[in-house]
């Protein structure tokens, strides 16, 4: 099943099986076990990948094998070959440093980001490619109400209920002033959302306003574009401004 829509970036996808590993030459994929396990044989290298891990396929590799065991639930993701190079960011304490994948990399012991509403894990962050994160939002919260610039990304709720903001769209280049003053007289809430429960899937473009309320504890994993701190805060229940929250990345 294909969850993401209206991007040109990355193919989001929730699969049971993995039957053929050519699909993934010439891409850079990210693979991620919900359920169950993945097999792969790389360059006569046997890894298993089990539940809630994953792997990172650069786009100068080829996969020889891959297998799921039955009832296996996995997340895909897949982005067009760019260059020769794969660089993942990785989040040290506020400090942002660079790593070149050559091959492969096994995704495990994952950044926590703490969130006033609860908190996420960054799964992996490709430089110029995709991200994958896994988010937790605590009963009776609501994250900020915001939009990107320049940042596209599909949510894919797996467990319990939301009511999702969406679909009122702005110039991506306004300033949250300038957003600010034109929603006051707008009841987004009342014209622009729904109550969703899981499984469910929606895709946010840059300029489109967007803020999600959990009605029961709610798990979702989350693609983007890499640019994770292209965030504009219109409204926030924690005074938070625009961009990166430092104090949330110190771990």
């Amino acid at each position: 099943m294909i969850l993401s829509t209206d991007n040109p970036y990355y193919k989001f996808s929730f699969l049971d099986k993995i039957n053929d590993p050519s699909r993934y030459m010439n891409k850079v994929t990210t693979l991620f076990v919900l359920k169950g396990r993945l097999s792969l044989l790389i360059e006569k290298e046997k890894i298993e990948i089990n539940e809630l891990e994953g792997i990172v396929l650069s786009q100068n590799l080829e996969v020889d094998q891959i297998q799921t065991l039955d009832g296996s639930k996995i997340l895909e993701v897949v982005s067009e070959k760019k260059n020769e190079n794969l660089i993942e960011k990785i989040d040290n304490g506020n400090q942002i440093e660079e790593n070149l994948i050559e091959k492969y990399k096994i995704l495990k012991n994952h950044k926590k980001v703490e969130k006033p509403w609860g908190y996420e894990l960054w799964l992996i962050w490709l430089k110029e490619y995709h991200v994958l994160k896994k988010i937790y939002m605590k009963k009776g919260y609501k994250c900020s109400l915001q939009f990107h610039e320049k940042k596209y990304e599909t949510n894919f709720l797996t467990s319990g209920r939301a009511k999702i903001l969406k679909n009122f769209h702005i110039d991506k280049n306004s300033s949250d002033i300038q957003a600010k003053e034109l929603i006051k007289d707008i009841d987004l809430i009342k014209e622009y959302s729904n109550d969703v429960d899981a499984p469910f899937n929606f895709t946010n473009v840059p300029g489109e306003v967007h803020r999600v309320f959990s009605l029961e504890d709610y798990t979702a994993y989350e693609v983007s574009t890499p640019e994770l701190d292209d965030v504009i805060r219109i409204q926030d229940d924690s005074s938070r401004k625009s961009g990166r929250i430092f104090s949330e990345h110190k771990k």
